[in-house]
């Protein structure tokens, strides 16, 4: 379909899961890496060179959560973060907004034909957060975004003139600039070695699986 199209224009990473046990694909991923890390970055290099020729956009959606968390070293020999032994998804899901941010800005620096953003829709109503977060949605139920709300700013990041995104790379929220980082500990953990190793092992686990 693509190669009839000829163009790509705008590419939307939106998978995402927030599991409480931790599952293992067929490859062997982690499934929280898998949806939301390695299958966006096996998309993006598979569609990269297309959307280069059309000055396309990439858009990722993340999370807030991702303040609370540092940037992972993918690097270490399990890179899956525990709390205590055992498997903790939503610090896990957190990581993994974490590195989809980290990874933006990778991106831009690497393809500068190409228009990466990527963007917090806000605290949204969807079934994911019922059944993951059930405590959550009912004590923030009245606040909660609906679909369309949540929706804003990935359409407007798609569609609007490229004058209002400014440089590439950048993180989003209700339609404005973001700073990536929140807390002292996270803005540490954001280091040259370890954006090179999260490069790495994205390159090898969306190759190899692992």
């Amino acid at each position: 379909e693509i190669a009839a199209l000829g163009r790509v224009d705008v590419l939307v990473h939106n998978a995402g899961t927030l599991s409480k046990q931790r599952i293992v694909n067929s490859a062997g991923l982690e499934s929280t890496l898998a949806a939301q890390v390695v299958g966006p970055f096996l998309m993006t290099e598979t569609l990269v060179d297309v959307l280069e020729r059309s000055h396309g956009r990439v858009i990722t959606v993340s999370s807030g959560g991702m303040y609370a968390a540092a940037l992972a070293d993918m690097s270490a020999a399990s890179p899956e973060p525990l709390v205590g032994n055992s498997y903790d998804g939503t610090r896990q899901y957190a990581t993994a907004k974490r590195m989809q941010v980290t990874l933006n800005e990778l991106w831009a620096q690497r393809r500068p034909g190409v228009h990466f953003a990527c963007m917090h829709p806000g605290w949204a109503d969807t079934p994911g957060v019922r059944t993951a977060l059930p405590g959550f949605a009912r004590l923030t139920g009245p606040f909660l975004r609906d679909a369309d709300q949540g929706a804003d700013t990935i359409v407007w990041l798609a569609a609007t003139d490229a004058s209002n995104l400014g440089a590439s790379g950048g993180f989003w929220s209700d339609r404005a600039r973001r700073p990536i980082h929140r807390l002292g500990s996270t803005r540490r953990s954001d280091r040259p070695d370890r954006r090179v190793a999260l490069w790495e092992w994205c390159a090898r686990a969306a190759t190899t699986g692992s």
